[in-house]
């Protein structure tokens, strides 16, 4: 067990030049120095207490959500989850119509009865860790040896491994490699997949400050859902029925109601999604010149169009609200990154280790063979490829993911070379050869306008043609570019018109009757999904690095590896990056003085909703109800002092799938939610800046007072366990 949770419970940490009490570490509660330090920083646990296989601790209360997508944790013994309500957004979004607009005015089930299911949804419990390094290790060498290993080596691996320990399980198993392949672990996770809707605010108040506010500090969100998970009559995972029951959990987080203050310890319990923090110098360079540029350009200009058309029509706005929350969560992400990329100078940074990093690799001719020409591959694979990787980006953000349409044009078109490998003479919309497109596409329609979606076509359009060259474009393209005059309005005019893809009614109706491989290649929106290549790109970019004899991948690995045993070797605490798998950070709750002369407290209060409310702005609107309450001061016993607190900060280090992460204090009371980061935090992945990134919560108070006052659901909060 002691050998586990070196990896189990994996704190994400800064490097090893930006040190600080404060960092986030690599956790081995039981034989490393770190927990030390948790007890100083204000730990009041003992370690068996946050993780432990045999017996209740903290991690029994820590849910993945949907494998990873966000974290949620276990609130009451009738198995009430909580989370960020932008972690449910695209749920309360799918469960709302125009007559029971959830994401405009909230949703509070009365009755457990009155509980909405919500299909594909799943929470998943860790329950055991197993290290199967050395049998991981075994197979990667026999597949090195035998020249098998390839692209997907890893990926076969953990396949390998998966299918042998899965079969005899009732759990389900995921196998991760840490520090790039240096440790392999199995994870055993237990998946309910009945999962209800129980309470959510409205937009208004759960996405307070919208995309003006996100990522910044200071916040006023109610970032907050809750949903319960069911299982059969033992407790056990079941498909949805309505004789399933709520589960009685292990383990239940104690909430305590006493707030939190300055210098107060914190810790995060979640499941981080990804960091590249074995970066290189070259790799950080082409992420901020190359590609976060494209991404930021192409997503902006979408959300101008989505947010244009939301304003004018409320029902596009309930179709939109999920394309648009996704599309400015990561547009303002690249954005920052790039900020903060290049003021806290990471390619520099990432330089002067790699420079120490060359002398160390030039002390013994083992190093030398192994490791000496790292530095120089990367150097020259990376400048070799940035014009296809710029192209291949232009692809991506421009061309096959913006269109709803043109994606479903792809679809069908996929289906046609199924057609002909299979020698299918036509298809008609009751054929299994349509179903998967159709079923697809069902979805997709069900959140689409078309004349958004002409308009992204087009402006995408022109955005993919005036930097992408013309021989990458394919045959049709070219020839309706050149009908056109390169005139994208035109060009998005003619194919949505003629396209039985610019609508699920036109799709169905046109496979009324059946159709060739021939006559469907004749739809326009088809023709142009097929006409652009997937493989140009790909094949650009891989050309680029062979011409210039490097495989940019594979040597970023080997740099990695070359790190790891550099830091090894002088005795540095190393970490490995986030996966997914369960991790832990500790900190403190700690203000800001992000920039000159300017200095940030550490939580805001409610009154910072009547300070920005303004009726004309979407995302800053206050109802009457809201107004009402805050007026009133009727805090009820969730206020400190006269004052009700809605977010605080906290300088622990968290990134994407963190988001609903319980914030626990010393004693393990949860005192909060995680649910963003603030601006300077935004280098996370690649840097975490010791000084300045913030973790940013909801208060757990203001979760109370919202559905105590607000949605008047005291029902729910006598199931939780309230402490001071």
């Amino acid at each position: 067990m002691k050998k586990i949770l070196i990896y189990a419970l994996l704190a994400l940490l800064a490097p090893a030049s930006a040190m600080a009490d404060e960092g986030m570490w690599l956790v081995n509660l039981f034989e490393s120095s770190i927990y030390p330090q948790m007890k100083k920083k204000g730990l009041k646990l003992k370690p068996g207490e946050i993780y432990n296989e045999r017996g209740t601790a903290l991690s029994g209360a820590i849910v993945a959500v949907d494998y990873g997508m966000g974290t949620g944790s276990v609130i009451s013994d009738r198995g009430l989850v909580i989370t960020n309500h932008h972690v449910a957004y695209g749920d309360i979004h799918d469960l709302s119509t125009p007559e029971n607009n959830y994401l405009e005015n909230g949703f509070w089930a009365a009755t457990e009865q009155d509980e909405l299911p919500v299909k594909g949804k799943t929470v998943m419990f860790l329950r055991r860790i197993a290290d199967v390094t050395d049998e991981a290790m075994e197979m990667r060498d026999s597949m090195i040896r035998e020249g098998k290993f390839g692209v997907f080596g890893t990926r076969k691996i953990y396949g390998a491994i998966e299918k042998k320990y899965g079969k005899d399980t009732p759990y389900e198993v995921s196998c991760a490699s840490m520090w790039r392949g240096e440790k392999y672990l199995l994870f055993y996770y237990e998946v309910y997949k009945d999962v209800r809707l129980v309470g959510a605010p409205p937009e208004k108040i759960g996405a307070f400050g919208g995309n003006q506010d996100n990522w910044g500090w200071p916040q006023h969100k109610g970032d907050f859902a809750l949903y319960r998970v069911y299982g059969d009559k033992d407790g056990k995972p079941a498909p949805y029925s309505k004789d399933n029951v709520p589960i009685k959990p292990a383990k239940v987080l104690d909430i305590s109601t006493g707030g939190v203050h300055e210098g107060d310890y914190t810790m995060v319990l979640g499941f981080p999604g990804r960091t590249n923090r074995y970066m290189s110098s070259f790799a950080v360079a082409e992420k901020q010149q190359v590609v976060n540029p494209v991404v930021i350009r192409a997503r902006h200009e979408r959300m101008e169009i989505i947010k244009k058309h939301m304003e004018a029509d409320p029902k596009v706005r309930l179709l939109y609200s999920d394309k648009y929350f996704n599309l400015s969560n990561y547009a303002d992400y690249a954005t920052w990154e790039n900020i903060c990329l290049r003021r806290y100078d990471v390619a520099g940074i990432r330089e002067a280790e790699e420079t120490e990093l060359q002398r160390w690799i030039a002390e013994t001719p083992e190093r030398q063979t192994e490791y000496g020409r790292v530095l120089a591959d990367l150097k020259k694979g990376y400048a070799a490829r940035a014009e296809a990787v710029r192209r291949k980006n232009y692809f991506q953000e421009a061309w096959i993911s913006p269109s709803d349409a043109l994606m479903t044009g792809f679809r069908v078109a996929s289906m046609v070379n199924r057609m002909r490998k299979e020698k299918i003479d036509s298809v008609r919309v009751t054929d299994k050869a349509f179903a998967y497109a159709l079923n697809l596409t069902k979805k997709m329609y069900a959140a689409y306008d078309p004349a958004t979606d002409q308009e992204i076509f087009a402006a995408m359009l022109k955005l993919f043609t005036d930097n992408v060259p013309p021989q990458m474009w394919g045959d049709y393209l070219q020839q309706v570019y050149t009908r056109y005059d390169g005139n994208a309005e035109a060009i998005a005019d003619y194919a949505f018109r003629n396209s039985a893809c610019a609508t699920l009614e036109k799709l169905c109706e046109y496979f009324e009757t059946p159709h060739t491989a021939d006559q469907i290649m004749q739809d326009p929106l088809v023709a142009l999904a097929a006409s652009v290549s997937t493989m140009t790109f790909s094949d650009g970019v891989r050309n680029a690095e062979e011409e210039a004899e490097t495989d940019v991948d594979k040597t970023e690995s080997l740099y990695a590896k070359a790190l790891y045993r550099m830091r090894e070797s002088k005795g540095l605490p190393q970490y490995p990056d986030a996966n997914s798998t369960m991790r832990i950070t500790f900190g403190n709750v700690e203000s800001i003085s992000p920039y000159d002369a300017v200095k940030y407290d550490f939580r805001t209060t409610v009154d910072g909703y009547l300070e920005k409310n303004d009726p004309k702005d979407f995302e800053f609107r206050v109802d009457d109800k809201m107004f009402s309450l805050i007026r009133a001061k009727d805090w009820g016993r969730w206020g400190e002092k006269g004052v009700l607190y809605t977010d605080f900060i906290t300088n622990n280090d968290i990134t994407g799938g963190n988001s609903g992460s319980p914030v626990l204090n010393g004693r393990g009371n949860l005192v909060g939610l995680a649910f963003d980061g603030n601006r300077e935090s935004m280098s996370g992945n690649i840097y975490f800046h010791p000084e300045y990134a913030r973790t940013v919560c909801v208060d757990i108070r203001f979760v109370l007072w919202i559905i105590d006052r607000y949605a008047g659901a005291s029902g729910l909060i006598e199931e939780m366990c309230l402490v001071k």
